[in-house]
């Protein structure tokens, strides 16, 4: 089933070979568009776009939930676009890589932490599935961009 938030066919293409210290020089979307920085990655994009939807859906727990699940959903949710650009920045193919997968594993926090949110009728399935289908096409574009940048490791 493919829906609006499904990642398009990512073919990550990093030009030349690059070493775990290497610098990243090129990197370029699949349709051939070249990336000049982090805002231009399709993973950063969504990640905002993950960002303002949970912050949106967060605005709706009990205020008592301010200094719990309501801030570790947000901070997880920030912590996606922002390790992207953490590692992007440090400019290194590894870094970028570490940056990827803390990002991934902000995605998941997020699904787990929504599925406590529903389990305590913060919020109902129907209410986080738009998010739940993003984190899905998020965490599978991020797999896949760390793979590619690993098979160009070796």
């Amino acid at each position: 089933m493919n829906t609006t938030n499904d990642p398009p066919v990512r073919d990550w293409n990093i030009e030349g070979h690059f070493e775990l210290g290497d610098s990243i020089s090129v990197v370029a979307e699949p349709d051939g568009k070249m990336v000049s920085g982090f805002k231009d990655l399709w993973v950063w994009k969504q990640g905002m776009v993950l960002t303002n939807k949970v912050y949106a859906l967060t605005r709706k727990f009990p205020k008592d939930e301010m200094y719990g699940l309501t801030s570790q959903l947000r901070r997880a949710s920030v912590s996606v676009p922002s390790n992207v650009a953490e590692g992007w920045a440090r400019n290194r193919t590894g870094f970028f890589q570490i940056g990827l997968t803390y990002a991934r594993g902000s995605v998941a926090e997020i699904e787990t932490q929504l599925l406590i949110a529903i389990d305590q009728q913060y919020i109902t399935t129907q209410e986080s599935q738009p998010i739940i289908d993003l984190l899905n096409g998020l965490s599978s574009a991020l797999l896949n961009f760390i793979t590619k940048l690993d098979a160009k490791k070796r």
